[in-house]
């Protein structure tokens, strides 16, 4: 009997002794780190499409798809160099995981303004971007390079972890709401992101706004854009929220459409064929498209409908402005969803260019507002030659013109 008393006495001594223990190693883990971490140097973001595992700081990604962003961050653990971030790869370290101090990561657009706002014009009263002149007997002479202006809005931080090192976007709607768009095309576009990181009083800022030179934002600044799909016509809405740029430049690589920087009517084309496949294809003006391409159709005049005058009804212009093009071109035979259209202005004297203007044709439509086959104002063309920028409209809205065809070939159209 004194035996088994002892025996419990024993226990009841080693189970006090245990949870003194635990008790005391909580205590421990509760008032320190379980590492010491430290943050030495500029962030930077990196991002991918979710569910795969290359990083970089422009992601492509296609309608429904999800951008996943990380915020990467030089620094020291225990000492030791090491880079954070909560991808998860190339041997970088959670933060998180890492039991350090909470950090505060805030989110920004970094966004261009559609035209100078605050800076001067090269143009005078136009007050769209531009390299060259426009308009005038030196229509298309160099300027230089433009300026750029662009903006920051704050993301909305996210409810399920505010202040959170990771970001996913499913969509690039700009911060101002864009002019009307396709139904379908209110998310695609190109954006740029920037993001701070705050530890105590220590703030940090990945490339963002602070980092435009000669006018144009760096490349070092995370971009990312969502398109339509992997033909000719799904690589333009990449091109939403890029601003008009006339005589948009540069080598190869380093050319501003092909950074989607900006673009001019011609070079936004080019771009796009280059995405679509076409890498064989340079940066250059209207009739250099036509003369890469080669011509498939036309010459053709078509004439614009007439101006609906007050109180007049709308029925009454649309049963007069039948779709026609002379010589007639039609659909299917002689044009088709895809072909580019060099647009020559009727009585533009102030353009000296054999061709004024480029577009893309994109759908046959009739005054009904179905397709009739026939090449003609009512037709809906992919267009950017405004502060508008990227834009499917009517061929109408280039009002009475000559138009000549061309047909990029070897590449999927949508």
């Amino acid at each position: 009997m004194r035996s088994a008393v002892g025996l419990r006495s024993r226990i009841r001594s080693c189970l006090t002794a245990l949870l003194a223990l635990l008790s005391l190693t909580g205590l421990a883990q509760a008032g320190e780190p379980a590492h010491t971490c430290e943050l030495r140097g500029r962030p930077w973001l990196e991002g991918r499409i979710r569910g795969r595992t290359q990083l970089a700081s422009v992601v492509d990604a296609k309608l429904g798809e999800e951008v996943e962003i990380f915020v990467v961050i030089p620094g020291t653990l225990d000492g030791r160099p090491v880079q954070f971030s909560e991808d998860g790869s190339r041997g970088r370290v959670s933060w998180s995981g890492s039991g350090c101090p909470k950090l505060r990561v805030a989110f920004q657009r970094v966004e261009p303004r559609m035209q100078h706002t605050t800076t001067k014009a090269p143009n005078g009263e136009l007050k769209v971007y531009a390299n060259s002149v426009i308009f005038g007997p030196s229509h298309g002479k160099w300027l230089g390079y433009d300026q750029l202006e662009y903006f920051e809005t704050p993301l909305p931080a996210s409810p399920a972890d505010p202040g959170a090192a990771r970001l996913l976007v499913r969509d690039a709607r700009p911060t101002t709401p864009a002019a009307a768009r396709p139904v379908g095309h209110e998310g695609l576009g190109t954006m740029r992101l920037a993001a701070t990181v705050a530890l105590g009083a220590t703030i940090l800022q990945t490339p963002g706004l602070g980092d435009v030179s000669a006018g144009l934002i760096s490349d070092r600044v995370f971009r990312y854009s969502f398109r339509q799909g992997d033909g000719f016509l799904g690589w333009l809405t990449a091109f939403y929220n890029v601003p008009y740029l006339f005589g948009s430049a540069g080598e190869g690589a380093r050319n501003q459409t092909e950074r989607l920087l900006g673009a001019d009517c011609a070079d936004i084309l080019v771009g796009a064929l280059r995405r679509a496949g076409r890498r064989d294809l340079h940066y250059t003006n209207v009739g250099g498209v036509i003369d890469a391409l080669g011509r498939s159709a036309g010459p053709t005049l078509v004439a614009a409908c007439p101006s609906q005058a007050p109180g007049q009804d709308v029925s009454a212009i649309l049963a007069s402005c039948q779709s026609r093009s002379d010589p007639p071109l039609r659909f299917g035979k002689d044009v088709q969803p895809g072909d580019i259209l060099a647009v020559d202005y009727v009585g533009a004297g102030d353009l000296p260019r054999a061709w004024d203007h480029i577009v893309v044709l994109v759908e046959d439509r009739g005054p009904n507002g179905t397709p009739d086959g026939i090449l003609g104002p009512h037709d809906i063309v992919a267009d950017s030659g405004d502060a508008q920028a990227l834009k499917f409209t009517t061929l109408n809205e280039q009002g009475t013109v000559r138009v000549l065809a061309a047909r990029p070939r070897s590449v999927p159209i949508f």
